[in-house]
């Protein structure tokens, strides 16, 4: 079993989808940093912040004296003193709210061409709106030399070959007429061979399928492609920066509307969830261990009604009724 990371940057604006991250390791690094797991493309993240980290049977969480701190569901945590995590534990780094989720069963591990893909995701995302770093290709040699055309904002497909149909088209009678696809998702750009006759190079080799990298160079028939993203060159050079001192957004401010909850009991817990969470002993203060005062409470005193004057007066009436007919049977006797 593994861990699941849902990651979602609070420097963002606009709804997002949450960047997923998936390990079978038992040490997860996050960081700023080209060795990071979790490589989280801002300055307010410390090159090393944090790691996730498996002792014994639970995973635990240490900051390793980052700039910013890290913070477990709201509450800061004391530099390189692991602390526990429950499932569903909000982690925040440094402006990027990671959702944890322990016992998932993983189908394939996060690989270290994916955590830069999804680093140059978030880059891109962490941007303001005026700034754009989306990627495209260049036409190196033939009648189209010199041509730069920008991709498409996900999700798109967009088909390379010598066909006019052809959102990219090549003038090259060695492609063919929809010799390859380039699809534009929000983790990356991947090349697709779309089954033509000479295949498709990266450097020399044939590739049916791959996730490109900055300045890959492709070869569809006599024609050389460069496919550029800047988010990567952005990416590499946070890594040689200062740290910035900041307060990072709150997440609040970004998290989406919760859904309607059932009202809440008189003492604020949910009727779903009848007993709160007991914190864990390490969470306590030293200094912090005496019981809580406990709260005097008000004799209860009986309120009278209008409905109770109304039966006393009733009852009244019936008692002085029964006294004056006993009172007239005597005086009858």
């Amino acid at each position: 079993m593994g861990v699941r990371l849902l990651v979602r940057s609070c420097w963002a604006s606009g709804s997002i989808e949450d960047a997923v991250y998936e390990f079978d390791q038992t040490r997860i690094v996050i960081g700023r940093g080209r060795g990071a797991d979790v490589r989280l493309p801002h300055r307010a993240v410390s090159v090393r912040h944090a790691s996730i980290e498996l002792e014994g049977t639970r995973y635990v969480v240490t900051d390793h004296g980052a700039t910013n701190g890290t913070r477990v569901q709201g509450v800061r945590i004391v530099p390189d003193r692991p602390k526990p995590l429950r499932d569903g534990d909000r982690i925040e780094v440094g402006g990027f709210a990671l959702v944890f989720q322990s016992g998932v069963t993983t189908v394939r591990s996060t690989s270290g061409e994916r955590t830069s893909s999804l680093a140059r995701r978030l880059a891109r995302e962490t941007l303001p709106t005026e700034d754009t770093l989306e990627p495209f290709v260049t036409i190196l040699n033939g009648p189209r030399e010199g041509d730069v055309v920008t991709l498409p904002p996900p999700p798109a497909r967009v088909r390379v070959g010598r066909g006019e149909e052809c959102e990219l088209h090549l003038p090259d009678a060695d492609a063919s007429r929809e010799h390859a696809e380039l699809e534009v998702g929000l983790d990356g750009v991947i090349v697709r061979d779309l089954g033509s006759k000479n295949g498709v190079l990266l450097g020399a080799r044939k590739v049916a399928e791959r996730i490109l990298a900055d300045r890959d160079e492709l070869q569809i028939g006599n024609t050389l492609i460069r496919f550029e993203d800047p988010a990567a060159a952005h990416v590499d050079a946070l890594e040689s920066v200062e740290d910035e001192a900041v307060e990072p957004p709150s997440w609040e401010e970004v998290a989406p509307p919760a859904a309607d909850a059932p009202e809440a009991a008189a003492d604020g817990s949910s009727p779903e969830d009848p007993q709160r969470e007991e914190p864990f002993a390490e969470d306590l203060a030293p200094g912090n261990t005496e019981p809580a005062p406990i709260p005097a409470q008000r004799a209860r005193g009986r309120t009278v009604s209008a409905a109770d004057m109304v039966i006393y007066v009733l009852a009244s009436v019936v008692f002085a009724i029964s006294v004056m007919g006993l009172f007239w049977l005597l005086q009858s006797g």
